[in-house]
């Protein structure tokens, strides 16, 4: 379609009306600007007008940094928050929404930097592990520039679905804040991401019981459906042009291994290009108790992904009984290691897969999982890469550090 506007990950026909206003801020010189805008969303069908409504509403409860273009006006992109969102919903039989709201222009590319600060501390562990040599670390979006880490960290790349992105380490690199740039066609190259029903999310709204979400980084992607009554999800790898290595892991309670009930509610907490958190909860017993909670999180350039599972009691089962974090389709067979137990061979595609945890577990290589007694399950899934000769930071153990030293990363806008 011509002359659309993008905002976040949103796409619409151009707006009827759009005004610019100045923006004075005590007395420095503000490059800030309000621009008010109004319209009609032309979709192609009812479902798809609700999408885009509830995109652009759930963007103007958000506060969260949103790149923008517009095809009418090249010189019209940059970085901005959206407010005063509202949608005329009356035609709803017909899908015919007329919106209006209002953006608060931070800055275009050259006037801008974003500015990473990170924080966190080694997860404290059963193994024994008090360093790490690949972590701490974090990375960019594809085609980020201009970076600068008083520390200096060490630099490599990783291969996802948009281009390489970089990924930095060092162990002192919470100690300072990093500065990159990035293009808002670029910001969510290599982001981690969201995806309910086939939307890509940009905000926190979601729609009630949804048949799919997938939570993915362009490198590994984690994917949660309705096909059975089972508390399972499929993970996969991205590796040249193709999602390979898929596996399917459960999370099930018991020696018997039973499975929860499918996930029955979706929660979207952190959605954000550098981490998204998903959380997932379903129940095991007919009255509706035995609650489980799963929060499934992903960073930006990891090659693993973070699971917490916490349970309530039932009557005949107490809140502590074992939790089992299981391969139950496509696994080969498995070993232990330290913190991880990891399949012995490579797969077909050139990976092994791993699954681990902080805490002190039990592994059953013979049944292909991971079990510990407890109301909270902290663990983590992911894949060891071209696994016959990976490169030192993609190795199982780097892969587990980088679990273990996983940072909490807040990105801002700051003046160039």
């Amino acid at each position: 379609m011509a002359n659309t506007i993008t905002i976040g990950r949103m796409t619409f026909t151009s707006p009827a009306s759009i005004n610019f206003s100045s923006v004075q801020d005590g007395s420095r010189n503000s490059m800030d600007r309000t621009v008010a805008m109004s319209g009609r969303f032309v979709a192609d069908n009812i479902a798809a007008a609700k999408v885009l409504r509830d995109e652009l509403i759930s963007m103007g409860n958000s506060n969260l940094i949103l790149p923008f273009t517009y095809e009418g006006d090249d010189t019209f992109k940059g970085y901005t928050k959206i407010s005063s969102v509202t949608v005329d919903s009356s035609k709803l039989g017909s899908g015919l929404f007329n919106y209006s709201f209002s953006l608060e222009v931070k800055g275009r590319e050259s006037e801008m930097i974003f500015e990473s600060n990170m924080s966190g501390a080694l997860v404290t562990n059963s193994h024994s592990i008090t360093s790490t040599t690949y972590a701490p670390w974090h990375a960019l979006p594809v085609n980020a520039y201009n970076y600068k880490h008083d520390e200096a960290p060490i630099d490599v790349t990783r291969a996802s679905e948009n281009g390489n992105v970089a990924f930095y380490y060092d162990t002192n690199l919470r100690d300072k804040a990093a500065q990159w740039i990035v293009a808002p066609s670029d910001y969510y190259k290599g982001a981690a991401k969201i995806i309910i029903d086939n939307t890509t999310m940009t905000g926190y709204l979601n729609k009630n019981n949804p048949t799919g979400v997938t939570i993915s980084n362009g490198i590994i992607r984690i994917t949660s459906g309705s096909t059975s009554d089972e508390s399972r999800f499929t993970t996969q790898f991205y590796d040249n042009g193709s999602w390979v290595s898929d596996k399917e892991i459960a999370l099930t309670y018991g020696s018997s291994r039973t499975d929860w009930n499918l996930w029955n509610t979706v929660q979207i907490l952190r959605n954000e290009p550098h981490e998204c958190v998903v959380r997932f909860a379903t129940y095991s017993d007919d009255n509706g108790d035995g609650r489980l909670t799963v929060d499934v999180s992903l960073k930006r350039g990891a090659h693993h992904a973070s699971i917490v599972a916490s349970q309530g009691p039932t009557s005949d089962r107490s809140a502590t009984s074992r939790i089992n974090l299981e391969v139950t389709d496509n696994g080969g067979t498995f070993s232990e290691d330290t913190g991880y137990m990891i399949e012995s061979s490579t797969d077909g595609a050139g990976q092994k897969f791993m699954i681990g945890s902080p805490q002190g577990y039990t592994a059953d290589t013979s049944n292909k999982l991971i079990h510990l007694s407890t109301s909270q399950f902290k663990a983590f899934v992911g894949y060891v890469y071209n696994a016959d000769s990976p490169q030192d930071i993609d190795a199982a153990d780097a892969v587990r550090d980088q679990y273990l030293q996983s940072l909490y990363e807040n990105v801002r806008l700051v003046r160039a």
